[in-house]
C-alpha cells in the first residue's frame, strides 16, 4: 500500500502543480473551469487508453513507444504553455480592468479557452500514464490485495491533490495585477522544465544527442525522489545529473516563450510604417539581411574554407530592388571538430547606388550531432555583424541549423536543410525590433558534380510588427549545386540559383551564387 501511495502521490503532484498554475494564471477568465474540467476528464481517458495498449506502445518504434510518447505529450504542452503564456501576457492590462470586454472576447471566441483544455489534457495524460504503468508493475509483485493497493491509490490522491490546491490558493492571496507577472513567469519556467524533460525521453529514444551524459551532479544536495526534488523537477525541471541537451532545451524554450512575449506585448504600428521600413532596410542594404544563404549543421575540423557569395536584385526602377546588390568574402576554420569560426567582410549597394563596404562580421558554426548518427543533424549557428557605414546599427543572429538526409526518396539521394534564425539591433542606432529569417534548401543529389534542387527565404524585419504576408519579404526557386574535389590539394564547391519573389514587398527576382574552396591542414 505504501509503495502505490508513494507512487499515485508523485504523479498527482506533478499533474497538480501544473494545473494549479494554469488556474491561477486564468484566474477571471469566463469559463476556464469547464475547459480545464474537459482537459483533465480527456487526460484521464488518454491514460485509460494508454494502460489498455501499454504493451503495444512499448514495442512501438523499436522499443522506444513510450519515451516517444512522453516526449509528444510533453512537447504538445509546451507548445500550448507557451501559446497561453504569450496570449495572456499581452491581455494581462484588460483582466485587470476591463472584466466586461473581457467577456464580449470570450463570447466572440477570441479569448484561447482551448488552450487550458490543452494544457491540463497533456499533464493528466502524462502523469496518468505513468501511474497506470508504474501501479501495475507494483501490483504485479506485490501480496497485498487488491484493497490495499486502492486505499494507497486514493492516499497518494489526496495528498498529491491536496499539495496542489494549496499552491493554487496561495498564487490567489496575490494582488491581481502582480498575479499576471507571477503566474507568467512560473509558466515560462514550466515550459522550460517541460520542454527539458522532452528532451531526456528523446535522448532515451536516441533521437536527439545527449551532448554530455552528466553536466553537474548535485544528487547530495537534492534527489530527484524527494518531495521537494519533485516539486523542483515539476515547476523548472530539476535534474540532479542534466545532459547537455536538456540544458540547451530548457534556454531556448524560455528564450523562445520570452523574446515572442515581449514582441506581442509592444504597442502595433501602423502597416505602411512596417513597409516603408521594410522598403528602407532593402534599399539601403543592412549587414547580412542582404545575403540569401542556407547554413549547414556540420564542421570540419582543421579545414580552412575560402568563401565568396553574390546577390543581384531586379525590380521595378526607383524602387530600391532594381540591381542591388551584396557580396560577401569570407575566410573559415574548423578549431575543433564541433566549432567553425569565420570573418567576412560584406560590399553592398542599394539600386544604382555605388557599392560600399557595408559590414564586418563574425561567424560561428556549432556541430551538435554527428551526421547520419540521430534522426536529424543539428547545428547552431551565431554572428555579429560590425556596421562601417555610419547610421547604421550592428547586427546579432543566432538559431538552429536542422538537416536530414534521405538515401532513398523515389530512387535518389536527397538532402534537406532548414535555418531559422533570430536578428536583433545592437549598438548606437539600434531598433527594439526582433526579425526572424527562414531559410530552406532541399537537393537530389545526382553525381557530386551534379545536385539540383530548390529553395526558399523569408523574412520579416520585425515579429512585432510582422504585418500581412504580402507585406515580408518570400523568395523562392531552383538551385543547382555540386562539389568537385582535387585531393590533395583540396576541393571546389558551387551552388547558383535564381529566385522569384513573392511579395510585392520583395524584388521581383534574384540571382544568387556561391563559390567555395577547401582545403585541410
Amino acid at each position: 500500500m505504501f509503495a502505490i501511495a508513494i507512487i499515485v502521490f508523485r504523479e498527482v503532484l506533478e499533474a497538480s502543480l501544473i494545473i494549479s498554475i494554469v488556474l491561477a494564471a486564468s484566474y477571471g477568465v469566463p469559463g476556464r473551469n469547464r475547459w480545464v474540467t474537459g482537459g483533465v476528464l480527456g487526460g484521464v481517458a488518454g491514460a485509460g487508453l494508454v494502460a489498455l495498449f501499454a504493451a503495444t506502445i512499448a514495442d512501438a518504434f523499436q522499443g522506444n513507444g513510450q519515451e516517444l510518447l512522453n516526449a509528444t505529450v510533453l512537447i504538445l504542452a509546451v507548445c500550448m504553455l507557451g501559446w497561453h503564456n504569450i496570449w495572456m501576457s499581452s491581455h494581462a492590462s484588460a483582466f485587470a480592468g476591463e472584466a466586461k470586454a473581457l467577456g464580449r472576447e470570450v463570447a466572440t471566441g477570441q479569448r484561447p479557452l482551448a488552450a487550458l483544455a490543452m494544457i491540463t489534457g497533456a499533464a493528466t495524460l502524462r502523469e496518468g500514464a505513468e501511474t497506470v504503468l508504474f501501479v501495475f508493475s507494483v501490483a504485479s509483485s506485490s501480496p497485498e490485495g487488491t484493497p490495499a493497493l486502492f486505499a494507497g491509490g486514493l492516499i497518494g490522491l489526496a495528498g498529491g491533490a491536496a499539495m496542489g490546491a494549496g499552491l493554487y490558493f496561495g498564487l490567489l492571496r496575490i494582488p491581481l495585477r502582480r498575479l499576471f507577472i507571477v503566474t507568467s513567469w512560473m509558466v515560462l519556467f514550466l515550459a522550460g522544465g517541460l520542454a527539458s524533460q522532452a528532451a531526456g525521453f528523446l535522448v532515451q529514444a536516441n533521437i536527439l544527442p545527449p551532448l554530455g551524459q552528466r553536466v553537474w551532479d548535485s544528487s547530495a544536495l537534492l534527489t530527484e525522489s524527494s518531495v521537494p526534488g519533485r516539486i523542483l523537477h515539476t515547476l523548472v525541471g530539476y535534474t540532479a545529473q542534466p545532459q547537455g541537451i536538456q540544458l540547451i532545451a530548457f534556454a531556448v524554450t524560455i528564450a523562445a516563450i520570452g523574446v515572442s512575449t515581449r514582441i506581442m506585448t509592444q504597442p502595433l504600428r501602423r502597416g505602411a510604417a512596417a513597409v516603408a521600413a521594410l522598403l528602407a532596410a532593402l534599399a539601403f542594404a543592412q549587414p547580412a539581411r542582404a545575403e540569401l544563404k542556407v547554413r549547414m549543421p556540420t564542421v570540419e575540423y582543421h579545414e580552412l574554407e575560402f568563401e565568396h557569395n553574390g546577390l543581384v536584385t531586379f525590380g521595378r526602377k526607383g524602387s530600391g530592388f532594381d540591381h542591388a546588390q551584396s557580396y560577401t568574402n569570407e575566410i573559415e576554420y574548423g578549431v575543433t571538430p564541433w566549432w567553425m569560426v569565420g570573418l567576412e567582410g560584406e560590399l553592398a549597394s542599394g539600386g544604382g547606388r555605388h557599392l560600399v563596404w557595408n559590414a564586418v562580421t563574425l561567424e560561428n558554426t556549432f556541430q551538435l550531432t554527428q551526421p547520419g548518427k540521430y534522426l536529424f543533424n543539428l547545428g547552431f549557428f551565431a554572428e555579429y555583424s560590425q556596421v562601417t557605414v555610419r547610421g547604421a546599427p550592428n547586427l546579432f543572429v543566432a538559431g538552429p541549423i536542422i538537416q536530414k538526409e534521405l538515401p532513398d526518396t523515389l530512387g535518389l539521394n536527397t538532402l534537406h536543410t532548414v535555418n531559422v534564425f533570430l536578428s536583433r539591433d545592437v549598438g548606437a542606432y539600434a531598433s527594439r525590433a526582433t526579425g526572424l529569417g527562414l531559410a530552406w534548401q532541399s537537393v537530389a543529389r545526382l553525381t557530386p558534380l551534379i545536385a539540383p534542387g530548390v529553395e526558399y527565404y523569408g523574412t520579416i524585419e520585425d515579429l512585432g510588427h510582422a504585418g500581412r504576408y504580402n507585406q515580408q519579404q518570400h523568395f523562392v526557386g531552383p538551385v543547382l549545386t555540386g562539389a568537385r574535389s582535387f585531393a590533395p590539394y583540396g576541393s571546389l564547391k558551387y551552388e547558383v540559383g535564381y529566385l522569384f519573389g513573392l511579395t510585392t514587398a520583395t524584388p521581383t527576382g534574384a540571382v544568387r551564387w556561391q563559390l567555395e574552396y577547401e582545403i585541410a591542414f
